[in-house]
């Protein structure tokens, strides 16, 4: 009789232990800071970014980014703008219509050290290395203000890296998937697809629907870059499809 308490004590005493360590975990992943508040640029790089907008961006958005005759970068607006907006989005802003017309012309690493810049005024903490173009981190990241979480919602426009297989019934499937990233691009960009070629694969599945005006047979085995618009549930989701592009010729093993 006693052997089989003390047998019995052991097993609630384990099982009281593995719950406990289920619970820490999971408020762990909960709790876990996103990328953004982990320092995705360096001190170095954003006072680089400082000199460049004094130089180029100061008479429009002003010396403290409260804005001038152009947008606020900081702020309220700043939020409104480019909230749980991937990096990339606000870099792409830049590169693509700034400074307007002053005759300063700046490179993309000029304007990426702005970006840094931009998210230093905004509280985002610097890291250990530089925010590099065709990064992960660029393409990602998103902007989220402090406590915030990335939510990636039904019916939205996403981004997403994998490889294209063939399903059951001649699907098309999207295997090894990223996450998805919510994006406002229907398209991709050459920055994004050169992102995109070097960015990590994932563990997820999506069924690719609207396909077939991209021409996924010729791209069987590829490592692609898909957008869409976003439907999840259970283990394979969906993706109405509004681009999908080689990022690289094979998915590596």
């Amino acid at each position: 009789m006693f052997s089989v308490v003390a047998r019995r004590g052991v097993s609630a005493a384990a099982l009281a232990a593995l719950a406990l360590v289920i619970v820490v975990v999971r408020l762990g992943a909960q709790s876990a800071e996103p990328r953004i508040w982990q320092g995705v640029y360096s001190e170095a790089q954003a006072t680089r970014g400082r000199e460049v907008f004094t130089t180029a961006c100061l008479r429009c958005h002003g010396a403290d980014l409260a804005g001038t005759t152009a947008p606020a970068l900081k702020g309220d607006r700043f939020y409104t703008t480019f909230g749980n907006e991937p990096i990339d989005r606000l870099f792409l802003k830049i590169r693509d219509t700034m400074p307007p017309s002053f005759g300063t012309i700046l490179d993309d690493q000029a304007k990426l050290d702005v970006v840094t810049y931009i998210l230093q005024t905004n509280g985002y903490p610097a890291g250990p290395g530089d925010l590099r173009l065709a990064s992960e981190d660029l393409a990602t990241v998103q902007i989220l203000k402090k406590g915030e979480q990335a939510v990636v919602q039904n019916f939205s426009l996403v981004q997403a890296v994998g490889c294209l297989a063939r399903g059951a019934d001649n699907a098309w499937m999207l295997t090894r998937s990223t996450d998805p990233v919510s994006t406002r691009e229907e398209a991709a960009t050459p920055q994004a697809l050169a992102s995109a070629a070097n960015r990590a694969l994932g563990t997820r599945t999506f069924r690719l629907l609207s396909v077939v005006p991209f021409k996924p047979e010729a791209h069987i085995g590829h490592k692609m870059e898909a957008r869409g618009l976003v439907y999840t549930d259970g283990p394979t989701g969906r993706l109405s499809v509004t681009s999908l592009q080689m990022a690289a010729e094979s998915c590596g093993g």
